[in-house]
């Protein structure tokens, strides 16, 4: 039987595309949106077989999507990419120009191939002392040569890396500057 990609529409839908999300990714990751997708269950995309759901996406209805989770045995199918475009087109129909998302480094080269575009987020941990410190060290180290834009967000630094191309050794050599530095590609795209 084929698999159908559609919106979520009952609470029992919602509950279950959630409760994948969770398996998938773990730590609550669609838990945390269950309010929103319980007032707007069509802000989560799912895909079901015989009536079990074996993927979900949520997005924010404004410009962002959530990770797309696809239960182990049937990824390769193709189901990621149409739970990404049903995504892709409520957030359209609702006006958005642009989409963007975080994504775990196993994801990445997924969002490439759909069209998405890569910049590294660099953050610093709450417990990291000195932020400005590391940040000197970084601009003049490790990102020397790149394109970095400083951004704040809810009180703490950030630094946005423009790079041509995704960068793992770049990324483990940001990490590797000082604990509680995080590096993270983040993915947007134009819709």
């Amino acid at each position: 039987m084929s698999i159908e990609v559609r919106g979520a529409v009952t609470p029992a839908e919602v509950e279950a595309a959630v409760r994948v999300l969770d398996s998938v990714l773990g730590s609550g990751r669609g838990s945390r949106d269950l309010d929103l997708f319980r007032a707007s269950p069509d802000l989560l995309s799912i895909a079901l077989e015989d009536g079990w759901i074996v993927g979900s996406v949520g997005c924010d209805g404004a410009n962002g999507v959530g990770t797309v989770a696809v239960l182990e045995g049937y990824r390769g199918q193709g189901l990621g990419r149409r739970l990404l475009e049903r995504a892709e087109d409520v957030l359209r129909q609702r006006g958005a120009k642009s989409v963007g998302l975080g994504s775990l480094d196993g994801a990445v080269d997924f969002y490439l191939s759909c069209g998405y575009q890569a910049q590294l987020l660099v953050q610093f941990a709450p417990e990291v002392d000195q932020p400005e410190l590391i940040i000197t060290e970084l601009i003049n180290g490790v990102l020397a040569g790149h394109q970095v834009a400083r951004r704040d967000w809810q009180g703490h630094p950030q630094l946005w890396v423009q790079d041509r191309s995704v960068d793992w050794d770049l990324k483990r050599r940001i990490e590797d500057v000082a604990a509680g530095v995080v590096a993270q590609y983040t993915m947007s795209k134009q819709l």
